[in-house]
């Protein structure tokens, strides 16, 4: 009989396994891919931070397609939500480090920047930076002749500076997670 139930068990998880595939749970609900923005702040509540980039444009007509990165940030006991929309629907939900309380101060200095790991990290412990330098690139040894076959990463850099040292701070992020945090002498 045991054998019986253990075999039930798993043909039900194995069945919430393929319903929750690329979804997200918010309290009781549950958001899968496809969604539109107003369904998931509907049942997650708005998000901490939300992050807009152009992702295709065609000279005479502007940015035709876009992507927005929205990030949850439920505090220390439980991980980042990452969600991506791509033109108004959701296509991809992520995991990321635990979460944090955003501090109250606003202190940045060079070493917060070394610690902190994603973009929405970065914006809540450090605020927006000096200037930013945002592009798609596509990764070595990925270029082909057709751009369907091809995922372009978003490349950014940002610009820090702080008032007690001569040098600015460059971090440089990979997929809004912090590839690389290097000085830079101040002019």
């Amino acid at each position: 009989m045991t054998r019986y139930r253990l075999g039930g068990l798993l043909l039900v998880l194995g069945m919430i396994a393929q319903h929750s595939h690329g979804a997200m749970r918010c309290g009781s609900s549950l958001v899968n891919e496809g969604a539109w923005p107003i369904e998931v702040a509907e049942s997650c509540g708005e998000p901490d931070y939300v992050a807009e980039y152009p992702t295709a444009t065609i000279p005479g007509l502007g940015v035709v397609q876009t992507e927005e990165h929205w990030y949850y940030n439920r505090g220390p006991q439980r991980f980042i939500q990452r969600l991506i929309f791509r033109n108004g629907k959701l296509t991809s939900a992520e995991t990321q480090g635990y979460g944090f309380h955003t501090p109250q101060n606003g202190d940045c200095s060079s070493r917060t920047l070394r610690q902190a790991d994603s973009e929405y990290e970065l914006i809540a412990r450090c605020g927006e930076p000096m200037s930013k330098n945002v592009e798609w690139q596509f990764p070595p040894g990925q270029r082909t002749r057709h751009w369907q076959s091809s995922q372009p990463v978003l490349v950014q850099e940002w610009l820090y500076g702080f008032s007690n040292t001569q040098f600015r701070q460059v971090v440089t992020l990979r997929n809004g997670r912090i590839t690389q945090v290097e000085s830079r002498a101040s002019r």
